[in-house]
């Protein structure tokens, strides 16, 4: 490219004030967000967005109370409830299996019961 065509295409245009602008707020930003001062005041923002998160999640279960609604608190112990009867539940075809096979003969049971049998006679 020619130094005509370079002035003439835009994107090299946007390219060149998209560097100046960038390296000019870069530096800036970096200045103004590096110092101590800046991070003091983003803790305290933060312990503040904190106490409000704290404040809106206290008034939001105490009016859903006060409705007699489900809390957050209250779903999450049902899902764990529904979670423990659907494994109860995914056992009970085992459990049903075990129950209705006919003991065996050759167990060790059997052998006590002959000798139990066998101290009777």
């Amino acid at each position: 490219m020619t130094q005509r065509d370079e002035q003439q295409d835009p994107f090299v245009l946007w390219r060149q004030w998209y560097e100046a602008n960038q390296n000019a707020w870069g530096k800036g930003v970096a200045d103004a967000t590096g110092t101590e001062a800046f991070a003091e005041m983003q803790g305290k923002m933060l312990e503040s967005l904190v106490a409000f998160q704290k404040t809106m999640r206290d008034m939001s279960r105490a009016g859903l109370e006060a409705l007699d609604l489900p809390t957050r608190e209250d779903i999450a112990r049902l899902g764990e409830i529904v979670l423990g009867l659907e494994e109860k539940i995914d056992q009970l075809p085992d459990r049903l299996a075990r129950l209705e096979r006919p003991p065996t003969r050759s167990g060790p049971r059997s052998a006590a019961k002959k000798k139990t049998a066998a101290k009777r006679r």
